[in-house]
């Protein structure tokens, strides 16, 4: 009971405490302190020292100055830090400290129809981004280097159950977009032989190495796998224009897959004109007993009537039925 009471009385602390130190002030009042020539001064100085690495000056500097100008001059700072060509173990345990700390000058402004607050200068948060964002890039160096020197073992490396596992499976998606084309056919190898590969929780990182390399084999794999918004994602670019013979044989090798099939049939009946090897699969899939119908009339509110028109005199059954209905639900 207690224990209860008391950390009902710190929930309260917190809460109550956070709320009354906050102040908020209006976009203007932000604008008019930005435009300041004192303030532009300042921030000068601010990132003068952080360029220079001279981290305990800075602080130094920062601590003697009016609180909003510090939250406006540790959010030029952080940003700064975005330049990881200088980022030093000095820079990054400072972007530590003032991730954990709680901007006190808020801003409201009007949204559509309804009111948001938010930090003035929302240094902590930009300051996080920026950690996590140094994190992947190590990260990234880390399977750079193991790929390299063919130390690289992917599942074991992505550690699929681990903490960090977005990081890395981000780290190496950024990796991936970098490699060289020799390098990527390393990864693919390494990709298609590691059959732990197949316990991923995501195609995050398969949809990446499949869309780079243009494997066949690994968009078989993805394709086969079970979709997600990666593998979605994959499928929804291949109808954008210039559409290449390759994508097209991907999509209609998507259609294995059965949540993946009605998008990919509906992008190839959006093909103006239809190949011949799109027609030739359409025409097969206008002769299923359950889907046929719907089909013929997608091809037919599509623009593709005077085709259909065409396949009445050739085919019988219930291929013509289909047409025929498909026909008659969208009228001309």
């Amino acid at each position: 009971m207690k224990r209860s009471l008391a950390l009902l009385i710190i929930f309260f602390f917190a809460l109550f405490g956070g709320v009354s130190r906050a102040i908020t002030i209006s976009p203007d009042d932000v604008a008019s302190h930005i435009a300041d020539p004192n303030t532009v001064s300042s921030i000068l100085h601010v990132t003068t020292l952080f360029d220079a690495n001279q981290i305990p000056q800075l602080e130094t500097y920062l601590a003697s100055l009016p609180e909003l100008l510090r939250e406006e001059a540790l959010t030029v700072v952080t940003r700064r830090a975005l330049n990881f060509s200088k980022m030093t173990p000095e820079i990054e345990k400072f972007l530590v400290t003032i991730s954990h700390q709680q901007p006190k000058y808020l801003v409201k402004s009007q949204g559509n129809g309804y009111w948001v607050t938010m930090p003035a200068f929302n240094y902590a948060g930009e300051a996080r981004w920026v950690l996590n964002r140094w994190e992947i890039k190590l990260l990234g160096d880390e399977a750079n280097r193991l790929l390299n020197y063919d130390q690289l073992s992917l599942a074991k490396w992505l550690s699929f159950s681990s903490n960090d596992y977005t990081l890395r499976r981000e780290a190496l998606v950024s990796l991936i977009s970098n490699l060289s084309p020799q390098a990527l056919n390393k990864l693919e190898l390494l990709y298609l032989g590691d059959k732990n590969m197949d316990w991923s929780p995501d195609n995050t990182v398969l949809a990446a190495l499949a869309t780079q390399t243009r494997s066949n084999a690994l968009y078989s794999l993805l394709w086969l796998r079970r979709t997600d918004s990666a593998s979605l994602e994959v499928l929804r670019k291949m109808d954008t224009p210039p559409v290449s013979q390759q994508h097209i044989d991907q999509m209609i090798a998507a259609t294995v897959n059965p949540v993946l099939a009605e998008m990919a049939i509906r992008q190839l009946a959006g093909l103006h004109p239809l190949p011949d090897d799109v027609k030739t699969f359409l025409l097969k899939q206008i002769g299923d007993r359950q889907r046929g119908k719907s089909i013929a009339t997608l091809l037919a509110e599509q623009g593709h009537r005077v085709w259909l028109e065409q396949l009445l005199q050739q085919v019988s059954g219930v291929t013509r039925r289909n047409i025929e209905n498909g026909l008659d639900s969208v009228k001309s």
